[in-house]
This record gives structure tokens, sequence and C-alpha cells, in this order.
């Protein structure tokens, strides 16, 4: 396994940013071995600057192996999907030039929560739009999936659902949406912070379809929540399924961004065997 860090361990989607450049230095700088990045901190898609990010990664050492998608399936409206359809292909295009074999993706939900906030007291759980059920949601994911498999084999990048809410809150529905879909390039991130119940068993059903494991942490008590993770437990589950691939910090705490980080890199790579 390898051990990458989010550059969303570094930024909650408050207070300044820092240029993609800096956090891509503090990776290198605390250690890692390679970067995740955040869809939000890419200052441009243009291809000059995608590959001038790469080439900094390259001169650091460090691998950039995935990119995180802001994207959301769950709408009814034809158009509104064709529009997120445009925008995941034209992130994936992104993954490629930056040299990232995984592009993280979501299924997408409801939004009938007022906010995050709402939607965390609710578990992730919501309701459908008037008139619409969860299995009308499940078949626009599904549908979506499908329209971006063929682009993600062309390129060599694998769409990756994580477990995060809506369609993929939980491993049953996932297994469900990996069954009708059958791709290698259509895989599981194993988010360990997203099943906030019956959690291990979850992971265990998830882990065999995973291509990647964000790893949370909650040093300074959790933005929104804490999980008490056991990672001895965590690291068995990925193990015995065969696991051996990127595993990717997303400190998610309130403590300071440098401080949470370099914790959380401490615990973790006690797990991680090259």
């Amino acid at each position: 396994m390898n051990l990458g860090v989010s550059t969303y361990s570094f930024w909650h989607f408050k207070g300044d940013k820092l240029p993609l450049k800096k956090y891509i230095e503090l990776a290198s700088r605390m250690g890692f071995s390679g970067v995740e990045i955040l869809e939000n901190h890419l200052e441009s898609l243009s291809a000059d600057y995608l590959k001038g990010l790469r080439r900094q990664a390259f001169d650091l050492g460090l691998s950039i192996y995935s990119v995180s998608i802001h994207n959301n399936f769950v709408k009814p409206s034809v158009a509104e999907r064709d529009n997120e359809l445009e925008k995941v292909k034209t992130m994936l295009n992104a993954a490629y030039t930056l040299g990232a074999t995984i592009a993280r993706v979501n299924s997408g939900r409801w939004q009938t929560s007022k906010n995050f906030d709402e939607l965390m007291a609710k578990k992730g759980v919501e309701s459908p739009l008037p008139g619409y059920t969860d299995d009308d949601a499940f078949s626009w994911v599904k549908d979506s999936i499908e329209k971006l498999v063929p682009v993600a084999e062309d390129l060599g990048v694998i769409i990756g659902m994580e477990n995060h809410w809506g369609v993929s809150k939980n491993a049953k529905d996932m297994v469900r949406l990996f069954s009708a879909i059958k791709s290698n390039s259509f895989r599981a991130i194993l988010d360990t912070g997203n099943f906030i119940e019956d959690t291990y068993h979850q992971m265990e059903v998830i882990a065999p379809y995973a291509a990647m494991v964000q790893a949370k942490t909650y040093f300074g008590g959790g933005v929104w929540y804490s999980l008490d993770l056991n990672y001895d437990t965590i690291f068995e589950i990925l193990r015995r399924s065969g696991f051996n691939g990127w595993v990717s910090l997303e400190y998610e705490g309130n403590a300071d961004y440098e401080e949470g980080v370099s914790k959380s890199k401490e615990l973790l790579s006690k797990y991680i065997h090259h």
C-alpha cells in the first residue's frame, strides 16, 4: 500500500485557500508518497496548468494518484444530468492529463436537507423530491455511470464511486450499482468515515470493490462528527480483501491543519507496508 494525502486535508471548504502548488509542496515536505487533488483546488483546467502540476509533483517525487470530483446525478431533469455528465467527462480528461489513475465521483443526492449540517444530523438520509422515489435516483446514477464508462476505459482512468451519501450512502446500494455496471473502470472508493452505522460490516462488504481508500481522521474533534475508528480492524478488512493500493488521508478535524495532518500521517504510516 501507499500513503497519500488529499488536499482536502488542508482546507475544509472554509477560510482562505492556498494556491494548489503550496498544498503539493506541503504533501512532499510532510513525507507523503502522493497527493489527491480536490477539484475545488484546481485554479484552471488548461492543459498547460495541469501539465505544470504534474511536473511539479514529479520533481518533488510525488504521485498525483487521484482527482476528487464534485457532481450530482440525482436530478430529475435530463438536461441537468447531461450537464453533470459533461462536467465529469471534462474532469476525467483533467485527471488523465495530471497522471491520475482514479477520479472520485459522487452519486449525488436529493438535496432536500436545508444544509449539510442537517444532512449529518439525519445520518445522511434524505427524503426524495415530491413525485420521485429512491429507485428513480438509482436509475439516473446507473444510466449516468454507464455513459461515462467508455470515456474512462478509453483514458485508462478509473471512475471511483465513494460511499458519500445519496445513492452511495450504504454498502448494499453500492453493491447494487457495481452488480448492474460490470466494468473494471468503475470501482469503489472506500471512505472510512462515511459509513456512520454498522461501520465495519459495511466496509467488509465494499472492500472487495475498492480501488482506493480515503482514510478519515478527526484530531481536535470532527468538523461535522467524529467516528471512533479502529484502524487495526480497518486494515485487517483491507488486507483480507486483497487491497494493496493508495490510502488517501482525509483529515477532517478541528486541530490546526499541519498538526492534524502530521498526527494522522503518524497514525496511518504504521499500517502501510511498502
